[in-house]
C-alpha cells in the first residue's frame, strides 16, 4: 500500500463515545415499540480515535502532519464516521448518524421515544410527519404550538399510536437544525405484516456550511441576493436565495474522493422496493434508476393505482414508493440517479443498485435517452409541463387515482362547508407570508395554554406579524385553496399540514411557454378582490359560481391522499379535509428558511379538545430562548 500521512489521536475521544445505530425495528407482535433518540451536535469526518479523517484508497484514516506509512490497521471503520460531502463542518444528528436511526414499527403499536437535546445552547422539538395524532395532539412536536421547547439537557417523552400506515419521517421542528442533518425515517409497516426486502432511500441537497443558526442567515441575506446567487425552476422562476448547496447526500452519504457510494444490495432479489424521502429544505430531486422503469404505488404514505414511469420528483418532505424488477441483462451493476430540478445548479449524487454481491466495481450504465418518439414519463413535477426539448412528459399530483377509501362526501350539506383561500407569498427579501400576515410564533406552548397567545392578527394586519389563525368547526368539510400567485409568488411551494391527511381535489397551473417552458400568465381563475401594497389581502374564483366547492373538474370519486403538496407557481390547489381531529395544526411550507421567515397558519380544531395531556406534562412561560423554534 502507498503511503500516507496519518496520525492516531485521543483528542476528544473522553468526550465522543461512539455508538452508531443505523435502525431500530419493532417486534411486529409487540404492543409498545420504545426507543431513545439523542439529538447533539457533531462533527462530519471526524472519528473518537481522530481530529479528523481523510479518505484515501476507497478508505478513511486518521489525518496528520506526520510522515508516516499507512497501513490497513489504521483505517477507520467507514459505519463510525458521518461522511456527507467529504468536508468536516459541524452538523445537528441524532444518536450520531445523518440521517438519523430508522424508527420502523408497526400499525396500531403503541410507540415510546425518549428525545434528549443535548446541545449546549439550542432547544429542540421532533415533528413525526405524516401521523395524525389523533388523540395525542400535544405529541405533534412543534414547540410553542404543542408543547414546550425541549431545552438543553432535558428529555421530553413522545407517546403516540403508530398510524396510519406508510412511509413517514421525523425532524427537528427548531430553527434551521433539519438543513444540517437532524431528520431520520419513520417506516409504520401494515400490521401483521411479514418482513420484506425494502430499501429507504433519503435524498438532501448539502452545503458546506452550518445553517442552524437563523440569526447568521438573516445577517447575510443581503449580502447573497447582492452578488446574485439565485437558482431557476424549469418553469423559469427566479429563486433568490440564501441556500445554494454545493453537493447532495442519498443517506446521508455524497460523492467523496476515492469512497464507494452508497450502495443498495438487491442480492437474489427479482424485484425491489424503494421507500424515498426528501429531507432537504429547499430543492426537489428527480430520481431515476437506469434502464429500469419504476411502478410508483404509493404517494405520501397513502396507496396510488399503480404507474410506470421513467423517473419522480420528490420535493421537500415528499415520500413515494415504488417497485422495479431486475433486468435479464448481464449487467449487475445499475446508476441510482437524483439531480435537483435546477437549471443553473444542476447537482446529481449518485447510489448504486447491486444485483450481484461478488459485483464490486462501478456501475458503467447511461441514464435513460428521452427523445421525441420515445419521450419520457416523470411523476409528480411541480409544474404542468418541462420545456418541449427536454421530451419528458409530467403526470403531476392529482392525475393519480387513490386506492384508499374516502370519508368525505361528494355533496357535503351547506351548513357542515367552509372555504377559505390562503396565498403563499415570498417575495425574495427576508419575509414571508400568509395573505399577508407573517407569522409570529406563540410565547408559551398554544395548544395547552391558549391564554398565552397575545398576538392574534386583525383584519387591519397585512405585511405585519402576528399569530395567524383559522378557527374550525368540528365535523365540518373544509376546501382550502392554496395559492402562490401575485408579487410574492415563488417557485412551487411544497406544504404540509399537521394533524391531517387531506384529499388532492385539483391542481391549477398558469400558462406556459411550450418551447421554453416559462410561465406566460399566471392562472386566471383565482383573482384578488382586496389588496394593500404588495400584499393581497384576500382572494375568491373570478368565476363565483365556483364558490362553496363548486370548482368544475375537482375529483371528487377518488382523489389521492396527502400530507404534502406543492402549489405550482402561477397556480392553485384545492385540498379538502374533514375538522374531525381535535387540536391544533400548522399548516405552513417545508422550505425552512419560508416558515422561519413567518409562512405558516394555525388551524384550530381545538373547541373539541377533550384529550388532556399527561399529568406532568410541562408549561412554560414567557420564552426569550437562544433560538428562535421554527414551526
Amino acid at each position: 500500500m502507498e503511503t500516507m500521512e496519518v496520525f492516531g489521536t485521543v483528542l476528544l475521544a473522553l468526550l465522543w463515545s461512539f455508538h452508531p445505530t443505523s435502525s431500530f425495528i419493532c417486534d411486529k407482535n409487540a404492543e409498545v415499540c420504545e426507543t431513545s433518540l439523542i439529538a447533539e451536535h457533531h462533527l462530519t469526518m471526524f472519528h473518537p480515535n481522530a481530529n479528523k479523517v481523510v479518505p484515501y484508497g476507497g478508505k478513511l484514516y486518521p489525518y496528520n502532519n506526520d510522515s508516516k506509512p499507512a497501513t490497513d490497521l489504521d483505517s477507520v471503520p467507514e459505519n463510525e464516521v458521518i461522511i456527507a460531502n467529504g468536508i468536516q463542518r459541524p452538523v445537528v444528528v441524532f444518536n450520531k448518524t445523518l440521517p438519523g436511526p430508522n424508527i420502523i414499527v408497526y400499525e396500531g403499536q403503541t410507540v415510546i421515544i425518549h428525545v434528549t437535546n443535548k446541545m449546549s445552547s439550542e432547544v429542540l422539538g421532533v415533528h413525526w410527519h405524516g401521523l395524525y395524532q389523533r388523540n395525542t395532539p400535544f405529541m405533534d412536536g412543534v414547540p410553542f404550538i404543542t408543547q414546550c421547547p425541549i431545552l438543553p439537557g432535558q428529555t421530553f417523552t413522545y407517546k403516540f399510536q403508530a398510524y396510519p400506515k406508510g412511509t413517514f419521517w421525523y425532524y427537528s421542528t427548531t430553527g434551521l437544525q433539519r438543513i444540517d442533518g437532524a431528520s431520520g425515517a419513520l417506516i409504520i409497516r401494515p400490521k401483521g405484516a411479514d418482513t420484506t426486502t425494502e430499501h429507504i432511500l433519503q435524498v438532501q441537497e448539502w452545503y458546506d456550511n452550518m445553517h442552524s443558526n437563523g440569526a447568521s442567515l438573516l445577517a447575510n441575506f443581503g449580502e447573497d441576493t447582492q452578488h446574485g446567487k439565485h437558482l431557476v425552476s424549469p418553469d423559469g422562476a427566479i429563486y433568490h436565495s440564501i441556500f445554494t448547496p454545493t453537493s447532495a447526500l442519498i443517506n446521508g452519504k455524497g460523492n467523496v474522493n476515492e469512497m464507494p457510494f452508497y450502495t443498495f444490495k438487491g442480492y437474489g432479489n427479482n424485484s425491489f422496493l424503494f421507500r424515498t424521502i426528501a429531507t432537504g429544505a429547499v430543492l426537489p430531486f428527480k430520481i431515476s434508476i437506469d434502464s429500469h422503469k419504476l411502478t410508483i404505488i404509493q404517494a405520501n404514505g397513502y396507496r396510488v393505482k399503480g404507474i410506470n414511469v421513467d423517473s419522480v420528483i420528490l420535493n421537500p418532505g415528499e415520500r413515494i414508493v415504488f417497485k422495479t424488477n431486475r433486468l435479464d441483462s448481464r449487467t449487475y451493476n445499475f446508476w441510482i440517479r437524483a439531480t435537483t430540478v435546477d437549471v443553473t445548479n444542476s447537482i446529481e449524487i449518485r447510489a448504486i443498485l447491486r444485483y450481484d454481491e461478488n459485483e464490486v466495481a462501478e456501475p458503467k450504465t447511461s441514464p435513460t435517452i428521452c427523445s421525441s418518439k420515445k419521450p419520457c414519463k416523470v411523476f409528480n413535477c411541480p409544474f404542468e409541463s418541462f420545456p418541449v426539448k427536454v421530451y419528458m412528459k409530467c403526470i403531476t399530483a392529482d392525475k393519480v387515482d387513490s386506492l384508499e377509501p374516502t370519508e368525505l362526501q361528494k355533496v357535503p350539506k351547506k351548513k357542515q362547508f367552509k372555504e377559505y383561500f390562503l396565498n403563499f407569498e415570498y417575495p425574495g427579501t427576508p419575509k414571508a407570508a400568509i395573505n399577508g400576515k407573517q407569522f409570529l410564533q406563540p410565547t408559551a406552548s398554544a395548544l395547552t395554554q391558549p391564554n398565552s397567545i397575545s398576538t392574534p392578527c386583525n383584519t387591519s394586519c397585512v405585511g405585519c406579524q402576528c399569530t395567524n389563525s383559522i378557527n374550525l368547526k368540528h365535523n365540518d368539510t373544509v376546501h382550502f385553496v392554496l395559492t402562490n400567485i401575485g408579487t410574492g409568488k415563488g417557485w412551487g411551494h411544497p406544504v404540509h399540514l399537521h394533524g391531517h391527511s387531506f384529499e388532492l381535489l385539483k391542481m391549477g397551473f398558469p400558462t406556459y411557454n411550450r418551447i421554453t417552458g416559462n410561465i406566460t400568465t399566471e392562472n386566471e381563475e383565482i383573482k384578488c378582490i382586496k389588496r394593500r401594497n404588495d400584499y393581497c389581502m384576500s382572494f375568491t374564483w373570478s368565476d363565483s359560481s365556483w364558490m362553496n366547492g363548486n370548482v368544475p373538474g375537482l375529483n371528487l370519486v377518488n382523489p389521492p391522499l396527502k400530507d404534502t403538496v406543492v402549489i405550482p407557481r402561477g397556480g392553485y390547489v384545492v385540498i379538502r379535509i374533514r375538522a374531525n381531529n381535535p387540536g391544533l395544526w400548522l399548516l405552513h411550507s417545508l422550505v425552512d428558511h419560508q416558515t422561519l421567515y413567518g409562512m405558516s397558519v394555525m388551524i384550530n380544531e381545538s373547541s373539541h379538545f377533550v384529550h388532556q395531556p399527561p399529568s406532568d406534562f410541562p408549561k412554560c412561560g414567557n420564552f426569550d430562548g437562544i433560538q428562535t423554534p421554527l414551526h
